[in-house]
């Protein structure tokens, strides 16, 4: 096998978490990352929250009540319950509140670091062994619905809403079955009838002797792992043809650029300040990698925070563009994309 075959084989087997750490293939209920729906039940949560896109709204405790009054606690916590009773979890309204602050602040976080909702609602539960002889049973989330937190102050309701992005069936799960047992879930729609849905897997898994659970709970997933080894199976040829990708790999013959015209360059005496398009200031250092990019040479750029990064990368973009070029700039991040953006923005 080829080196550039063994290298991708290797980011590939990086990419996968199939172990029983990951929540999407050994579930786990914890006191502060999910919340059980007990009331709706799930066909009618399904009606209404997906198919109709309604809002579920959860009853809001006065958290300054002083904790010492049990007895006062529990008779508000029975008046929320009888007032709104459209939703009810597994916690107490004190404890719920809670898990639903901690849950939107998580989920917060990694829309704004990373740019994705980790946020889903889990349609029924797949409880399963990996072996006919294996005692040990899992339990594992399969329809997955994007969800967001909301709310409007302090002293105001949390709010459940549907989010943006598509409901997919839990991919790690999806990827397992197919590969360890040959079982293909079939995909889920929100205009689909849960019932018939889950009475397919049914079917799919009823010689495995597994069992369909019909719950809801509200948690954090995130699965960007799996989607990046699925590109990188779909394109597996694009990617080895590519002569980044097999420099990377240790293919040395693979890049051919000419990096003697910049090595000691010196931008002083041989650049015009006319054909300078930069927006800020750039040292020594700074303006080789620039003319690097200029040049289509292929390189990385490093340092310690603080060292101008995003700077070189702001004057990369507005080099690039001068020259009728268009750039492609990601981060796994959303900090990073903001602040070039700030930057080219403001220049």
């Amino acid at each position: 096998m080829a080196l550039i075959d063994l290298k991708l084989e290797a980011w590939k087997n990086k990419l996968l978490d199939l172990g029983k750490r990951n929540r999407l293939i050994n579930y786990k209920e914890t006191k502060r990352s999910s919340l059980n729906i007990i009331k709706p039940d799930i066909l009618n949560l399904w009606q209404d929250f997906v198919v109709n896109e309604r809002t579920i709204e959860f009853p809001f405790f006065d958290e300054e009540l002083s904790d010492s009054d049990n007895e006062q606690l529990s008779l508000i916590e029975e008046d929320l319950i009888n007032i709104q009773s459209y939703i009810k979890t597994n916690q107490s309204i004190k404890e719920q509140q809670r898990t639903l602050r901690s849950l939107r602040e998580k989920a917060k976080i990694a829309s704004e670091e990373f740019g994705v909702n980790i946020l889903y609602l889990s349609f029924g539960f797949l409880k399963w062994t990996e072996s006919e002889k294996s005692e040990q049973y899992l339990i594992s989330p399969i329809v997955l619905v994007p969800a967001s937190l909301t709310i409007e102050a302090i002293n105001d309701p949390y709010i459940l809403n549907i989010h943006e992005d598509e409901i997919v069936i839990n991919p790690t799960l999806k990827y397992k079955l197919e590969n360890d047992f040959g079982i293909i879930l079939p995909e889920m729609y929100e205009e689909h009838n849960l019932i018939s849905y889950f009475n397919e897997i049914r079917d799919l898994i009823s010689k495995n002797k597994w069992t369909l659970i019909e719950e809801v709970s509200l948690s954090l997933f995130s699965f960007l792992k799996i989607n990046m080894y699925r590109d990188l199976d779909r394109h597996e040829e694009k990617i080895k043809s590519h002569k980044v990708i097999r420099s990377i790999s240790g293919d040395v013959t693979a890049l051919d650029f000419e990096i003697d015209s910049i090595n000691n360059f010196n931008h002083d005496k041989q650049t015009k300040p006319v054909d300078v398009f930069q927006v800020l200031d750039a040292d020594s250092s700074q303006q080789d990698a620039i003319l690097s990019a200029k040049k289509g040479v292929s390189f990385v750029l490093q340092g310690p925070p603080g060292t101008g990064k995003s700077q070189t990368i702001t004057n990369i973009i507005s080099e690039s563009i001068a020259d009728g070029k268009r750039v492609l700039f990601v981060s796994e991040k959303m900090a990073a994309l903001e602040v070039v953006h700030r930057r080219l923005t403001m220049s």
